[in-house]
Protein backbone atom coordinates (compact mmCIF):
# COMPACT_ATOMS: atom_id res chain seq x y z
CA UNK A 1 0.00 0.00 0.00
CA UNK A 2 2.72 2.14 0.85
CA UNK A 3 4.56 1.72 -2.75
CA UNK A 4 0.77 2.34 -4.16
CA UNK A 5 0.88 5.49 -2.67
CA UNK A 6 4.57 6.84 -3.52
CA UNK A 7 4.33 5.78 -6.67
CA UNK A 8 1.10 8.22 -6.95
CA UNK A 9 2.14 11.00 -5.53
CA UNK A 10 5.67 10.39 -7.54
CA UNK A 11 3.28 10.49 -10.54
CA UNK A 12 1.61 13.21 -9.72
CA UNK A 13 4.42 15.30 -8.76
CA UNK A 14 5.66 14.27 -12.49
CA UNK A 15 2.47 15.41 -13.87
CA UNK A 16 2.58 18.33 -11.88
CA UNK A 17 6.44 19.33 -13.02
CA UNK A 18 5.77 18.85 -16.65
CA UNK A 19 2.82 20.97 -17.02
CA UNK A 20 4.56 23.62 -15.35
CA UNK A 21 7.32 23.56 -17.44
CA UNK A 22 5.11 23.46 -20.26
CA UNK A 23 3.06 27.01 -18.64
CA UNK A 24 7.20 28.16 -18.44
CA UNK A 25 8.04 26.81 -22.38
CA UNK A 26 4.49 28.63 -23.60
CA UNK A 27 5.75 32.10 -21.66
CA UNK A 28 9.35 31.96 -22.86
CA UNK A 29 7.87 31.54 -26.69
CA UNK A 30 5.25 34.35 -25.75
CA UNK A 31 8.34 36.65 -24.96
CA UNK A 32 10.50 35.78 -27.79
CA UNK A 33 7.52 36.88 -30.16
CA UNK A 34 7.25 39.69 -27.59
CA UNK A 35 10.62 40.80 -28.48
CA UNK A 36 10.39 40.56 -32.13
CA UNK A 37 7.39 42.74 -32.33
CA UNK A 38 9.41 45.29 -30.11
CA UNK A 39 12.63 45.23 -32.78
CA UNK A 40 9.61 45.32 -35.51
CA UNK A 41 7.97 48.20 -34.07
CA UNK A 42 11.35 49.72 -33.63
CA UNK A 43 12.02 49.53 -37.22
CA UNK A 44 9.00 50.65 -38.80
CA UNK A 45 8.98 53.31 -36.14
CA UNK A 46 5.37 52.57 -35.24
CA UNK A 47 5.05 54.22 -31.62
CA UNK A 48 1.24 53.00 -31.21
CA UNK A 49 2.02 49.39 -31.69
CA UNK A 50 5.70 49.75 -29.81
CA UNK A 51 3.21 51.06 -26.87
CA UNK A 52 1.00 48.77 -26.88
CA UNK A 53 3.81 46.16 -25.98
CA UNK A 54 4.21 48.09 -22.64
CA UNK A 55 2.18 47.84 -19.68
CA UNK A 56 -0.07 51.57 -18.54
CA UNK A 57 2.96 52.05 -15.93
CA UNK A 58 5.87 50.78 -17.94
CA UNK A 59 9.57 51.91 -17.54
CA UNK A 60 12.39 52.73 -20.04
CA UNK A 61 15.57 53.39 -18.89
CA UNK A 62 18.74 54.37 -20.94
CA UNK A 63 21.60 52.81 -18.08
CA UNK A 64 24.54 54.61 -19.59
CA UNK A 65 22.75 58.67 -19.98
CA UNK A 66 20.69 57.73 -16.52
CA UNK A 67 17.65 58.85 -18.88
CA UNK A 68 13.96 57.07 -17.21
CA UNK A 69 10.82 57.57 -18.67
CA UNK A 70 8.02 56.15 -17.39
CA UNK A 71 4.56 55.09 -19.04
CA UNK A 72 3.22 54.91 -22.81
CA UNK A 73 3.05 58.80 -23.78
CA UNK A 74 6.31 59.54 -22.11
CA UNK A 75 8.36 56.19 -23.32
CA UNK A 76 7.02 56.73 -27.28
CA UNK A 77 8.38 60.80 -26.78
CA UNK A 78 11.66 59.49 -25.67
CA UNK A 79 12.14 56.88 -28.86
CA UNK A 80 10.53 59.11 -31.43
CA UNK A 81 13.25 62.01 -30.09
CA UNK A 82 16.37 59.00 -30.46
CA UNK A 83 14.77 58.03 -33.83
CA UNK A 84 14.61 61.53 -35.10
CA UNK A 85 18.59 61.70 -35.22
CA UNK A 86 19.12 59.24 -37.36
CA UNK A 87 15.65 58.48 -39.53
CA UNK A 88 17.09 55.66 -41.63
CA UNK A 89 17.14 53.72 -37.79
CA UNK A 90 16.78 50.38 -38.10
CA UNK A 91 17.68 47.84 -35.65
CA UNK A 92 19.70 44.47 -36.26
CA UNK A 93 18.20 41.32 -33.25
CA UNK A 94 21.27 39.23 -33.07
CA UNK A 95 20.19 36.71 -30.43
CA UNK A 96 17.11 36.51 -27.42
CA UNK A 97 17.53 34.67 -24.35
CA UNK A 98 14.46 34.47 -22.81
CA UNK A 99 12.39 33.28 -19.20
CA UNK A 100 9.24 32.86 -18.42
CA UNK A 101 9.19 36.44 -16.83
CA UNK A 102 12.12 38.07 -18.76
CA UNK A 103 13.58 38.48 -22.06
CA UNK A 104 17.26 39.60 -22.58
CA UNK A 105 18.58 40.45 -26.34
CA UNK A 106 21.13 41.73 -28.01
CA UNK A 107 20.91 44.31 -31.27
CA UNK A 108 22.87 46.50 -33.66
CA UNK A 109 21.46 50.13 -33.66
CA UNK A 110 22.18 51.16 -37.70
CA UNK A 111 21.67 54.49 -39.42
CA UNK A 112 23.18 57.76 -40.39
CA UNK A 113 23.08 60.76 -38.28
CA UNK A 114 21.78 62.97 -41.22
CA UNK A 115 19.79 64.98 -38.68
CA UNK A 116 21.52 64.54 -35.28
CA UNK A 117 20.12 65.96 -31.67
CA UNK A 118 20.15 69.72 -31.46
CA UNK A 119 19.02 69.47 -28.23
CA UNK A 120 21.97 67.78 -26.95
CA UNK A 121 24.40 69.62 -29.06
CA UNK A 122 25.05 66.81 -31.18
CA UNK A 123 25.11 67.91 -34.94
CA UNK A 124 24.40 65.74 -37.59
CA UNK A 125 27.38 64.71 -39.43
CA UNK A 126 26.28 61.88 -42.19
CA UNK A 127 28.29 59.69 -40.41
CA UNK A 128 27.02 56.00 -40.53
CA UNK A 129 26.21 54.40 -37.51
CA UNK A 130 26.42 50.67 -36.02
CA UNK A 131 25.98 51.01 -32.05
CA UNK A 132 26.18 47.26 -30.41
CA UNK A 133 23.57 47.52 -27.42
CA UNK A 134 21.71 45.03 -24.72
CA UNK A 135 18.31 45.00 -23.50
CA UNK A 136 16.59 43.11 -20.97
CA UNK A 137 12.93 43.59 -20.30
CA UNK A 138 10.96 42.48 -17.04
CA UNK A 139 7.47 41.47 -18.42
CA UNK A 140 4.18 40.99 -16.20
CA UNK A 141 0.84 39.23 -18.26
CA UNK A 142 2.42 39.44 -21.97
CA UNK A 143 3.35 42.91 -21.43
CA UNK A 144 6.92 44.77 -20.60
CA UNK A 145 6.68 46.85 -17.53
CA UNK A 146 10.28 47.60 -17.34
CA UNK A 147 13.26 47.85 -20.32
CA UNK A 148 16.59 48.63 -20.06
CA UNK A 149 18.94 49.31 -22.81
CA UNK A 150 22.52 49.01 -22.04
CA UNK A 151 25.56 50.42 -24.64
CA UNK A 152 28.72 52.23 -24.38
CA UNK A 153 27.92 56.40 -24.55
CA UNK A 154 31.65 56.71 -26.25
CA UNK A 155 30.81 54.47 -28.85
CA UNK A 156 27.71 55.87 -29.55
CA UNK A 157 29.70 59.69 -29.83
CA UNK A 158 32.62 57.88 -31.73
CA UNK A 159 30.10 56.36 -34.03
CA UNK A 160 28.01 59.43 -35.04
CA UNK A 161 30.95 61.18 -35.56
CA UNK A 162 30.67 63.87 -32.83
CA UNK A 163 33.94 65.88 -31.52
Amino acid sequence: MKQILFLSILLLCSTLTGISNEKNDKKIRQNEVLVNSFIEALNAKDMDKLTSLFTDDGTYEEVCSGRFHTGKKAISAYITATLEGIPDSKFELVSISCSANHAMFEWIWKGTNSVGWPAMNLPPTSKYLELRGVSVMDIENGRIYANRDYWDWNSFLKGIGAK
